[in-house]
């Protein structure tokens, strides 16, 4: 079958499995009635037909009428800029020194991978609220106290 191939094609679909039995795959017909919900006699039924599909596939490819596919080559890229060689990993014990094992230190880069962002000063925006704001209701001129001195421990 060459040229373009109709991928939505029931024929299509019954080629593609005849091809897969006549590779040799054992199918079990019992657990794919049970996984399809269906039962094993409409599975052996529905199968006659692509087994003896994929026995003719078989038997051409056998006689060599099949197989002669031309596949297309695939390009292969450029080579690229070789891989610099790995380092040899150090020897755990070379870095041993009177007993005591060295680390190395950690680096520190400079601004610690913390973005740093400009913060504008709002300090005249709390003053400029406070002036707008209507203090009136705020003062009381009023303060009368009845009933005594407050400190004479009294009523």
């Amino acid at each position: 079958m060459q040229g373009k191939t109709d991928w939505e094609s029931a024929e299509t679909w019954q080629r593609v499995v005849a091809s897969i039995i006549a590779t040799g795959v054992k199918l079990d017909l019992k657990a794919m009635a049970t996984a399809y919900g269906c039962t094993y006699d409409t599975l052996e039924n529905r199968f006659r037909k692509i087994k003896k599909l994929a026995a003719t596939l078989k038997e051409e490819v056998d006689n060599g009428e099949r197989g002669d596919i031309a596949v297309p080559a695939r390009i292969k890229s450029a080579p690229s800029t070789p891989r610099k060689p790995k380092t040899p990993r150090k020897d755990p014990l070379s870095a041993v020194a009177n007993g005591r094992v060295s680390k190395a230190s950690p680096s520190k880069k400079s601004g610690s991978g913390i973005k740093k962002e400009h913060v504008e000063s709002n300090a005249s925006s709390f003053a400029e609220e406070m002036d707008k704001m209507n203090m009136d209701s705020f003062v009381h001129d009023d303060y009368t106290f009845a009933g005594g001195n407050l400190f004479d421990g009294g009523m």
